[in-house]
């Protein structure tokens, strides 16, 4: 009796010491769940310079240099107002076949007193009958446009000629482009400059005393 009564009590005190474990386990478990946690600070990667942005500068287009397709000026004079008296020229673009225009503009007291045109050839050929060109609008062009700009004075008051509007374009380009310009010099004035230095030169020569001999 004693042996089962000390067994009975043994196994009471196990439940016991076992509960007491168990117990103290989950309040071990409840403090460390219940503790603060340590969250490590995220870093957050800095982002790396980027390069300095440029904006490129835009490229002037052909309207804003002046210039035309083959770099030559356009010029934006159309009238002889200011302009001192001489002979200007001025050569248009050339078209698609390759045929372009020249002009000859004189300009005497503010005024433009003639107008010389003349049309070529992709190969350098004036466009006249003799040369093989038989286009008759363009050649009625080539005589009307000049007495056009001397009537108005202003290359802008030109009307398009009807049938030969490619015409009348390339005799604007020119014309504007000779007024752009300067007047080329008088080559009879510059030959006659010229021929008066050459005859000072020869005074002056003829001039020096020439020494007699000695006797």
């Amino acid at each position: 009796m004693r042996r089962k009564h000390k067994t009975k009590k043994d196994g009471e005190v196990m439940k016991k010491r076992i509960s007491l474990i168990i117990a103290f386990v989950l309040v071990i478990i409840l403090l460390a769940s219940c503790a603060p946690r340590q969250t490590q600070p995220q870093i957050t990667p800095s982002p790396s310079p980027s390069p300095a942005q440029t904006t490129p500068a835009p490229i002037p287009t052909d309207e804003e240099t002046g210039d035309d397709q083959n770099g030559a000026k356009t010029g934006e004079v159309t009238s002889p107002e200011g302009l001192e008296d001489g002979v200007y020229t001025g050569k248009s673009d050339k078209d698609e076949r390759g045929g372009y225009g020249e002009i000859k503009i004189t300009i005497a007291d503010g005024k433009i007193t003639d107008v010389e045109y003349t049309e070529y050839t992709s190969d350098g050929k004036p466009k006249t009958k003799e040369n093989g060109y038989e286009y008759e609008k363009a050649m009625e062009a080539f005589k009307e446009l000049p007495k056009q700009l001397i009537e108005t004075q202003n290359v802008n008051e030109i009307d398009d000629y009807s049938g030969a509007t490619g015409t009348t374009e390339k005799f604007r380009t020119a014309a504007k482009r000779a007024l752009s310009g300067t007047p080329a010099q008088d080559s009879n004035k510059n030959n006659e400059t010229d021929q008066s230095g050459k005859n000072s030169d020869n005074e002056g020569k003829n001039d020096t005393p020439t020494e007699s001999p000695q006797t």
